[in-house]
């Protein structure tokens, strides 16, 4: 009876867990699968998500991870799915044909797979406030750039109903990162001088705020 109980108790908890640890174990199955990442871009509406995630359902496959957001009058969808890959083609067929959507399709690689990735030596947090102008996130992102720095996340929004200095207010925030080794020429002081002058031609406020990293240090500088 207790070799019985100890058997079943790890069916239990399989049976229970999230759908990471359900993904994590499939990878015991005998089935193949393959990875696709869908976007997906449509007028607003209610439903959309459930249409797609539906097509994903019905031919045995999975979500993942997943970005959503609602811009403008329109509606954009990223996920993550995991398909048996017999079904593969099949999905992707059945998505293309979703009216009034427009999709694409990639294949992608096992988010599981290890993969060896370099530390990142600096991480910084930038925030843009103020007047709306043209040209503002490509000026903003050039100056990044310039420092080589990567921008990880970015999101831009705009308020018409607070108005600053006659037009729109405008913000953006984001994280910038670098990996190592950090170059002996990078200094984030740096950046930031560039950023704040930006923002007094162009009426906002921009910031740079160091993000703590354990990888940070100057032992991390080279040449």
């Amino acid at each position: 009876m207790n070799t019985f109980l100890r058997q079943l108790a790890p069916n239990r908890l399989a049976s229970t867990s999230s759908p990471l640890r359900k993904g994590m174990l499939r990878c015991f199955s005998t089935i193949k699968h393959k990875f696709l990442v869908i976007n997906a871009v449509g007028l607003d509406r209610p439903g959309i998500v459930s249409d797609i995630t539906k097509l994903v359902v019905d031919q045995g496959g999975n979500v993942g991870e997943s970005q959503a957001s609602r811009l403008g009058s329109h509606f954009g969808l990223m996920m993550l799915v995991e398909i048996p890959t017999e079904k593969s083609e099949a999905l992707q067929n059945a998505v293309k044909e979703m009216k009034e959507i427009n999709t694409t399709c990639y294949d992608t690689g096992d988010p599981n797979t290890v993969q060896v990735t370099p530390e990142n030596g600096y991480t910084g947090e930038f925030i843009l406030r103020g007047a709306d102008n043209p040209g503002i996130v490509h000026k903003v992102t050039q100056i990044l750039a310039k420092h080589r720095l990567n921008i990880d996340s970015l999101k831009t929004s705009e308020d018409k109903s607070v108005p600053y200095g006659g037009v729109s207010l405008f913000t953006m925030s984001g994280t910038a990162t670098t990996p190592l080794p950090l170059s002996k020429s990078f200094d984030p002081d740096v950046v930031r001088t560039e950023l704040e002058e930006l923002g007094d031609q162009m009426n906002c406020d921009i910031t740079l705020k160091d993000v703590l990293d354990a990888s940070s240090s100057a032992s991390f500088y080279v040449a």
